[in-house]
């Protein structure tokens, strides 16, 4: 099922790609961007010198975060114009930007991805959500990573989606159906309909590309986002990121997050989902 066309996908980054830093003045979304690193830290397993692809990876923000904090080599691959452009940018300006390669491709067909190419991949927050063929994007993810290399992968949260809509943002009957059943989501109108998924979904993605999967995750669990946290620029914050600004509150509340990460069971709570997954040695 096609989500967007092409003129739709573009019409929604042109604007966003260059805001897209003014998102963080949220508190909140520091906050999940904090449980993500820890998460990498903790699940990763990267080795200094490796080269790791940051699938979907946009305007180059994690690759230079990963760049710094890992010591690796990245490749930065987005479908967005608009995206790479800012990509190109950021990575010019930055002093870790010699350690970042930049390319335009599609993940659901990259042949300039070479096979068993990479020691790890990530992609942050919601690239699955925007794939026409989740299957041939992880098929992708499979083919280009090393034998024994991990990977961790972000969506939009199927019961989320439903939470917020019925709970705070308000849907019709026909809304609720396309969710329920087709699981897309459309949170406003100038954002194109998006995919989500459960947990289940995303270990059958990662199983049936030939990955082992040995957790989801749900980013954040515990802590959710108001109204007020969406939609740079701010008018103000949610009682959350109010909450956050307090250093002594962040850290506890992150602590609890890593804690309940623990919990499989709990992985459908997450505000988004995470996938981790390995490439089997012997593949």
């Amino acid at each position: 099922m096609s989500l967007m066309s092409t003129e739709q996908f573009e019409k929604f980054f042109e604007p966003y790609a260059p805001n897209v830093q003014g998102f963080y003045e949220a508190p909140f979304w520091a906050f999940s961007d904090a449980l993500v690193r820890a998460l990498m830290d903790k699940h990763l397993g990267v080795q200094a010198g490796q080269h790791i692809l940051d699938a979907g990876g946009g305007t180059a923000r994690w690759a230079l975060w990963a760049a710094e904090h890992f010591d690796v080599d990245v490749t930065v691959a987005d479908k967005s114009e608009k995206m790479v452009e800012e990509a190109l940018q950021n990575v010019a300006k930055s002093p870790f930007g010699e350690r970042v390669t930049v390319v335009l491709c599609d993940l659901e067909d990259a042949p300039m991805l070479a096979d068993e190419s990479f020691d790890a991949a990530i992609s942050t927050y919601g690239v699955l959500s925007f794939l026409d063929q989740p299957a041939a994007a992880f098929d992708t993810l499979a083919r280009v990573l090393k034998p024994g290399a991990q990977g961790m992968f972000m969506s939009h949260s199927l019961s989320n989606a439903l939470h917020s809509k019925l709970s705070r943002d308000g849907v019709t009957p026909e809304e609720l159906d396309t969710l329920l059943n087709d699981q897309i989501v459309r949170w406003a109108e100038h954002v194109p309909p998006l995919r989500v998924y459960s947990a289940s979904d995303l270990r059958k993605l990662g199983e049936g590309a030939g990955f082992e999967v040995p957790r989801v995750y749900g980013v954040p669990l515990l802590t959710y986002p108001g109204p007020e946290d969406f939609g740079y620029p701010y008018e103000k914050l949610g009682f959350v990121s109010n909450a956050l600004q307090d250093r002594e509150f962040f850290n506890a509340a992150l602590a609890a997050e890593l804690k309940a990460s623990e919990r499989p069971e709990w992985a459908d709570r997450g505000v988004n989902l995470m996938v981790h997954v390995r490439k089997p040695a012997d593949a």
